[in-house]
C-alpha cells in the first residue's frame, strides 16, 4: 500500500460544465487558446490568460497563480482571488480563483495514496460534453446512438412494409322473391294472354234477322 503525499486540484467551473484537474507540473498555461495547458471559456477569458507556477513549501510544494501569459502581458480583465484583484498570489487549500469574471476554479490540496486518489478523481471528474472537442464529440455522439439505438428506430430507413390485403366486403343482394310466387305469376300471365287471344280469333256471331211472317 502506497503512503500518503498531498495531492493537488483545479476544481474548475465554466461555460462547459465542471471539472476536475490534478496538478504535478511545474507550470500551466490558462485561457480561452487551445494551445493552453488548461483551457476554460466564458465571457471575459483572455487568449493567455494567467499561469500556474509550483513553488517549493515545507510540506512539499504549493502553486502560485500569476495574471497575464510566460511574456509578461496582463490578461485583459484580470484575476481574482477570494474576491480580490491581484497580480500574483500563492494558493492555499480552498482559494477561489475568478478569471475575467465568469470563470471559477477553487484550489484544493488531499492527503491519501496514489491507488486512492485515482479512485478519487474517478469519483469526482465529471465534464460537461461541451469541454470535448467538436469532432471527439460528434464521433461520440454516433458511436453512443449506433450501441443505444432501439431496434425499431434502426429501421426507420427500410420502406414501409406494404399494407395487407383485404377482402372486399360482399355486397348485398336482393332477396329475390319466392320461385313458387314467380311460377304462378307466369302461368297466370299466360293464360291471360291466351283469352285475350282466343276471344280476338273468335268474336260471337251476330245475331241473324228472322224473315217477316206471312199473312193469312
Amino acid at each position: 500500500m502506497s503512503a500518503n503525499r498531498e495531492h493537488h486540484l483545479l476544481n474548475i467551473e465554466d461555460e462547459t460544465g465542471k471539472r476536475t484537474i490534478p496538478l504535478d507540473a511545474a507550470t500551466y498555461s490558462i485561457g480561452r487558446d487551445v494551445t493552453n495547458a488548461i483551457v476554460i471559456h466564458g465571457r471575459g477569458v483572455s487568449r493567455q490568460h494567467a499561469l500556474l507556477l509550483r513553488i517549493p513549501s515545507p510540506n512539499g510544494y504549493r502553486y502560485r497563480v500569476v495574471d497575464g501569459n510566460a511574456d509578461g502581458k496582463p490578461s485583459a480583465n484580470g484575476i481574482l482571488v477570494n474576491g480580490q484583484r491581484v497580480q500574483r498570489h500563492e494558493l492555499n487549500d480552498g482559494d477561489e480563483i475568478n478569471f475575467g469574471g465568469s470563470v471559477k476554479a477553487y484550489y484544493t490540496t488531499v492527503s491519501m495514496g496514489d491507488a486512492e486518489f485515482t479512485k478519487y478523481l474517478q469519483s469526482v471528474n465529471y465534464h460537461s460534453i461541451k469541454a470535448v472537442p467538436l469532432t471527439s464529440t460528434i464521433t461520440q455522439a454516433e458511436e453512443e446512438l449506433s450501441h443505444q439505438q432501439p431496434p425499431h428506430e434502426t429501421q426507420l430507413n427500410l420502406p414501409p412494409p406494404k399494407p395487407e390485403a383485404v377482402s372486399p366486403e360482399p355486397v348485398p343482394v336482393a332477396k329475390s322473391s319466392p320461385p313458387l310466387l314467380l311460377i304462378i305469376g307466369g302461368i297466370v300471365l299466360i293464360l291471360l294472354v291466351a283469352g285475350v287471344s282466343v276471344v280476338m280469333i273468335n268474336p260471337s256471331p251476330e245475331p241473324q234477322p228472322q224473315p217477316p211472317a206471312q199473312m193469312q
